[in-house]
């Protein structure tokens, strides 16, 4: 099974539509011109055909095969500067207050320590600037609460709703605005306090 199709599967196992959820990355993401950029567990790149390439864009994940692939793709873009970090989000080795724009899709509630990830992300995003973040949660499609109850336990993945996230956030100076849903998936931007 390809990546691609692997992520499809996962947008339908969280009753989400794949094409509304690219929509509502571009509508968050394309914007976004000439900032410096941080895309937390990218992958194999899914969201940098999003962005446009006046950005200097930085890509983040544990993976090095996958990091391999988005390079391929971020080379196609031709950003104004690009790098690749193998890192973990519960631990930026990056420089407070550094990035315009920070992202995080569909990876959230993978991450052992999500609460640590967005005190990351909060802590090197500017002041003013915005972190958008797409991830399942229980509490907003009955249909995805009653999978993911059965499996979220047995494959290691956080069952938090929407409040958990706003409380994080909160905990961390970014100021929660939930922008849609696309079944279990929540998108939100949180502005970090000027």
């Amino acid at each position: 099974m390809t990546l691609l199709k692997i992520f499809l599967f996962g947008l339908d196992f969280h009753k989400a539509d794949s094409q509304r959820h690219r929509q509502i990355l571009n509508n968050l993401i394309s914007p976004v011109k000439e900032s410096h950029v941080l895309d937390i567990a990218c992958g194999t790149g899914g969201a940098i055909s999003h962005f446009d390439s006046s950005n200097k864009y930085t890509g983040l994940d544990l993976s090095y095969s996958m990091l391999k692939q988005a390079v391929k793709k971020a080379k196609k873009k031709s950003f104004r500067e690009s790098r690749f970090i193998q890192g973990n989000a519960e631990e930026l080795l990056l420089g407070d207050e550094s990035f315009d724009f920070v992202l995080m899709d569909t990876a959230l509630h993978m991450i052992p320590k999500y609460q640590l990830a967005i005190a990351e992300a909060a802590r090197v995003l500017k002041k003013g600037s915005v972190f958008v973040c797409s991830t399942p949660v229980v509490g907003i499609n009955k249909d995805f609460d009653a999978t993911w109850n059965k499996i979220s336990d047995k494959r290691g993945l956080h069952s938090f709703t929407e409040d958990d996230i706003k409380e994080v956030c909160s905990h961390n100076g970014l100021i929660y605005n939930r922008y849609d849903t696309n079944g279990g998936v929540l998108y939100f931007q949180a502005q970090k306090a000027k």
